[in-house]
């Protein structure tokens, strides 16, 4: 039973007493409350709901417990329960409130049929009681997920600190094994919090179909390979795997773990707007150990981009282009699909006042992004490097600003 299990059976119970205490007071009032189409809704009827519902959670949970297996089912079960009895008061009080005003109203406009304020009322109370209803089970789900990710998070954690020491030990083939365990079972977590059925399938096909959902960069699909060869090799040969090849395959997996839990973040572009300012200053400052993470919260924001987003993160791509081109042509160097689709798009985000009054900042910008490319390009030998800043140069050179009237 884990921590988060306990506080929920704890509040559940401690709910459940906390209105069997107040029993007396609604049994002295059962017999206040509304009519709706001839039917007085009491508070007693909301008491007995309240209840049952508590009831519910309550022996759903004792069947979790009970069970030798978890069951998620039981979990939503339960989940549900809980959150339909802590928005059922507020519900009966709005729609309490709803029903007096259209008393209210109904007594002062004659020609308004009651039966069309009930509906009014029992409709608005609806849409109310849906929203609360939802946002609470998806609350609760939320940290139960949570707890559910932090502890799958410390058995991998578990199996790299064992792939460590049993590399230390020398046993550089058992190291590789438990290595790519981890990365195999980050791999299916992800796919699975995106629906995707990995039941009886391969390491293989799980890089596939993490490639296919965009998951990952074409880097990442040639590392991973490397791991599940050298793991393939680990399995089926004696003594094959050296103590270099050992110790790359640890790092990688490190490092590939650390990304895809930056990847695994609810929304990449929630979480640049919540730290806009830190980032951009980092992004400023160039430094790549401290702009690993906001680069590919970026990628991820612009790859699930939609709406707006696309326009929100213009201000990111802007200080990069202008400060610190190369962290961007690297993460496009990376992603050879998303660098085409940004580059389609990229005049149109970044030279395109679609508020008014921002053109000379554009000029201004189009100016200093045509010099810090152009020194990245004096600079940088690498040729993809310099291929692909050569192409964001021309996309600036050729876009023209322009304002939306």
């Amino acid at each position: 039973m884990d921590d988060f299990f306990k506080t929920k059976v704890g509040f559940t119970i401690g709910l459940l007493a906390a209105v069997f205490t107040l029993k007396p007071l609604i049994d002295a009032n059962s017999s206040h409350g509304f009519s709706v189409f001839g039917l007085k809704i009491t508070i007693q009827y909301a008491y007995l709901f309240l209840m049952a519902c508590l009831g519910l959670a309550v022996y759903f949970i004792s069947l979790q417990f009970a069970s030798q297996k978890h069951m998620a089912a039981l979990d939503k079960a339960s989940n549900a329960c809980y959150a339909v009895a802590l928005a059922t008061p507020p519900i009966f009080a709005v729609f309490w409130i709803l029903v007096l005003l259209g008393d209210l109203i109904g007594g002062m406009v004659k020609s308004i049929p009651p039966s069309f304020l009930n509906v009014m009322a029992g409709a608005l109370t609806g849409v109310l009681a849906s929203f609360l209803s939802s946002f609470l089970t998806k609350s609760i789900q939320s940290k139960f997920s949570k707890v559910e990710k932090e502890k799958e998070r410390q058995v991998d954690l578990s199996l790299m600190t064992r792939a460590s020491e049993l590399y230390k030990s020398g046993m550089y083939d058992l190291s590789v094994l438990e290595a790519s365990k981890v990365i195999e079972s980050t791999l299916r977590g992800l796919l699975e919090l995106r629906g995707v059925s990995v039941t009886d399938i391969g390491m293989g096909r799980l890089i596939d179909l993490a490639d296919k959902n965009r998951l990952l960069t074409e880097v990442d699909v040639s590392l991973l390979h490397e791991i599940r060869k050298a793991r393939n090799v680990s399995v089926h040969s004696v003594d094959a795997i050296t103590q270099s090849i050992a110790k790359r395959i640890i790092n990688l997996s490190r490092e590939l773990i650390f990304k895809f839990d930056i990847g695994d973040e609810p929304s990449a572009y929630e979480w640049l707007e919540k730290n806009r300012q830190t980032v951009l200053k980092q992004f400023k400052s160039g430094d790549r150990k401290k702009c690993k993470k906001p680069i590919e919260m970026l990628r991820q924001a612009w790859i699930h981009r939609d709406g707006a987003v696309w326009l929100e993160i213009a201000e990111f791509f802007e200080v990069l282009l202008e400060n610190s081109p190369e962290l961007l042509i690297e993460m496009f160097a990376s992603d050879a699909e998303t660098f085409e689709e940004w580059l389609m798009q990229g005049g149109n985000q970044l030279f395109t006042d679609f508020v008014g009054g921002d053109v000379d900042r554009l000029i201004r910008n189009k100016a200093s992004f045509e010099k810090s490319l152009s020194n990245y390009l004096a600079s940088s030998n690498n040729e993809l490097y310099r291929s692909i800043a050569n192409e964001i140069l021309e996309m600036v050179r050729s876009t023209q600003v322009r304002e939306i009237d």
